[in-house]
């Protein structure tokens, strides 16, 4: 495009920004686990728009909801993910539907969507309440043992069994399976990608570390695991011919088409996006809940609110089994977004221009990084005055706030536009059965003993521990 068409008032170099080292720039004040917590102190250092230089590339991060909304809405046309990102992922076998781009995405996009529906979530819910109430058992056995709860680690073994049971049509138990390799596999991939996306020299192109081989080995682990369920599930659909023309999953739904030439659905393609589903869904999941039940036991007012809420919806009963209970939690969803909002689990997003363009006035070259806060303005004290403090009833209205003022128009937990994250209802579904059990049958207590949890990114950002320890309610229902 004719840089004189495009109206804009400065360039990158106008913007403030952090000084920086010779030659390096502001790379190695970016590598690290908490590269995050280094970017929102800048972002109030220097205002909603900064720019970096890394290596001698400019860097501009975004954080003012109105202008990382137009970023986001501008994908995948106008930005796409950075090309590092995708090499790192790719390198352990994880890609699919994330890292596609242009007309692959298209293809790829409208299988995962399709997957994870709103009429598939129903169909799965009675299947997802009795992995609930598994749960529920096992802790209820632990604690009558005096044993603790381990909620980082059971939390995820569950949003794994949920991810593998809808997307993979697979019941792998991972929550009474206290040493499940697949979720040791993941544990430790995630462990290597976040080490990986925040490094500031990619080392491991030249030489390899043993955790960098492990990591290999744990690729390798995952993707014979997912070849497993796609062998069992193709063997299923020669059995049953109906499902070729009808899915009854994500997985049968991208078997369909690989077996269709007309699809141009390739056979890498269904294993990648298979890979990307169980690896994406265990994480984000229950770390979200993870870091709603961190700051609930905190907030004992907020949790005896939230425990009144889940009472009265579930009356008698002693789990969401009603499907429609999901629509009567709007205190469990405002203590969400609370928790979202100091707590993103996927704090920031990377992309690339594709093309000259502008944003927040300022010109931002063809192949520019362009960095989004998904917290928007979530800690800007002009918009949640107390930011820092854990109150889910700035979420609660009489009436719906005017678009101005809607605070759900200042976060993007799940991304925005085209691309918005395709597994964001499964998620919340999720969410709310899991915490609504929690807060029916137990009491939140913070571990005295234990340090604070830090903040670390493992490609998402995840609670170092889970410092909660569960006390068994005498009045929760039956």
């Amino acid at each position: 495009m004719d840089m004189n068409t495009l109206g804009y008032s400065r360039r990158i170099e106008d913007l403030p920004g952090p000084a920086g080292h010779a030659f390096v720039g502001n790379a190695l004040q970016l590598s690290g686990r908490q590269m995050h917590l280094k970017l929102t102190g800048w972002v109030r250092e220097f205002g909603p728009m900064f720019r970096l230089q890394v290596f001698g590339n400019p860097m501009v991060i975004v954080s003012d909801a109105t202008t990382v909304n137009n970023v986001l809405r501008e994908r995948p046309e106008g930005f796409r993910r950075s090309g590092g990102l995708r090499t790192i992922m790719n390198d352990l076998n994880i890609g699919g539907v994330f890292t596609a781009e242009g007309e692959t995405w298209r293809k790829q996009r409208k299988l995962v969507m399709a997957g994870l529906n709103v009429e598939v979530i129903r169909n799965f819910f009675p299947t997802m309440v009795m992995m609930t109430e598994r749960m529920l058992e096992r802790w209820k056995a632990l604690l009558a043992e005096g044993k603790p709860v381990d909620l980082k680690r059971d939390l995820k073994a569950m949003a794994l069994d949920t991810i593998v049971g809808i997307a993979m049509g697979h019941d792998i138990d991972a929550v009474n399976d206290d040493d499940n390799a697949l979720q040791n596999h993941i544990d430790a991939m995630f462990q290597r990608l976040g080490q990986r996306t925040t490094a500031s020299f990619h080392y491991w192109k030249y030489f390899k570390l043993p955790v960098d081989r492990q990591a290999e080995k744990s690729s390798a682990e995952i993707e014979q695991a997912v070849a497993g369920f796609i062998a069992g599930t193709r063997e299923r659909m020669r059995q049953q011919a109906q499902l070729q023309a009808k899915p009854g999953n994500m997985l049968e739904a991208m078997i369909a088409a690989s077996e269709d030439p007309e699809s141009g659905f390739t056979d890498e393609e269904l294993v990648s996006n298979a890979i990307l589903s169980v690896i994406g869904g265990e994480d984000t999941t229950a770390n979200s809940i993870a870091w709603m039940l961190i700051l609930l036991a905190r907030n004992p007012a907020a949790a005896h609110a939230l425990a009144a809420e889940v009472d009265a919806v579930l009356g008698e009963a002693s789990l969401a089994r009603d499907w429609e209970m999901m629509k009567q939690f709007p205190y469990l969803e405002a203590a969400h977004s609370e928790a979202q909002r100091l707590r993103a689990v996927a704090p920031y997003i990377g992309l690339v221009s594709n093309a000259d363009c502008v944003v927040g006035d300022t010109f931002i070259p063809k192949n520019t990084a362009v960095v989004v806060s998904t917290a928007g303005e979530g800690l800007d004290e002009a918009q949640f005055p107390e930011a820092e403090q854990y109150r889910p009833e700035r979420w609660i209205f009489e009436h719906r706030p005017p678009k101005e003022e809607d605070p759900a128009r200042k976060l993007f937990p799940f991304g925005g536009g085209a691309r918005l994250c395709p597994g964001r209802f499964l998620a919340l579904t999720e969410i709310k059965i899991v915490v609504s059990m929690i807060m029916r049958h137990f009491e939140l207590e913070p571990d005295p003993k234990a340090p604070p949890p830090k903040q670390l990114l493992n490609f998402f950002m995840a609670p170092s521990a889970v410092p909660v320890r569960l006390k068994l309610r005498t009045d929760a229902g039956t």
